[in-house]
């Protein structure tokens, strides 16, 4: 990087840690300093002198704006914390009306691996053929068409999509409905067991259903 001269010169990151925006930075600073960025030399880098903050960080105007910025953030973290209790509410409620529909076990596998193989012929994966596959990866389809077919669960996703409080409700949500499952199919209580363990944030939007 080059020399500067004795001035100190602020980053951008550095100036959004002491409470600025994008929107503060062009209405109360100077044009900044462009230089190449010492660890991505095809990039540029901008810099602002300390002492322009410092002036600026005094400016009435700048400091009622921070304040308002700061009245605003609060109102939005109050309206979060609102939300995400409704959340726990509508989660709680939820979790205690889960029901799985009881069926034969060989029946549940049956539509489990047609599902599959109905899965596979939609995405083209026509060389591949469900029928084939081992216990434990019947099991594992068959878990999640409970899950999918014989419960609620895609209710309540499709009813909560998009809320606050989502990203914490929906592992607490299918960890219940696992549970569940294990209860009313003590079969796959294991492989419940295996799905419970997985990462459950992983999204729904990029999950295989099957």
């Amino acid at each position: 990087m080059e020399q500067f001269e004795k001035d100190r010169y602020l980053t951008k990151s550095t100036l959004k840690a002491r409470g600025w925006s994008e929107e503060l930075i062009r209405e109360f600073l100077p044009p900044p300093k462009k230089c190449r960025n010492p660890h991505y030399s095809r990039m540029n880098m901008y810099l602002w002198k300390e002492k322009d903050v410092i002036v600026a960080e005094k400016n009435q105007e700048f400091i009622d704006h921070l304040e308002k910025r700061k009245v605003y953030q609060k109102r939005a973290e109050a309206a979060i914390r609102t939300k995400n209790e409704k959340m726990k509410t509508i989660l709680a409620r939820a979790i205690e009306e889960i029901e799985v529909k009881e069926m034969d076990y060989e029946e549940v596998a049956e539509r489990a691996i047609r599902a599959k193989q109905d899965w596979y012929d939609m995405t083209g994966q026509y060389e591949k053929t469900a029928s084939g596959a081992d216990s434990r990866t019947v099991q594992r389809w068959a878990v999640n068409y409970i899950r999918h077919r014989l419960t609620k669960y895609d209710s309540f996703l499709y009813s909560a999509k998009g809320k606050t409080g989502i990203s914490f409700a929906y592992p607490l949500y299918r960890r219940a409905v696992l549970e569940k499952i294990a209860c009313v199919y003590p079969y796959l209580s294991e492989e419940c067991g295996r799905q419970m363990e997985r990462n459950e944030q992983e999204s729904e939007k990029n999950e295989d259903p099957w």
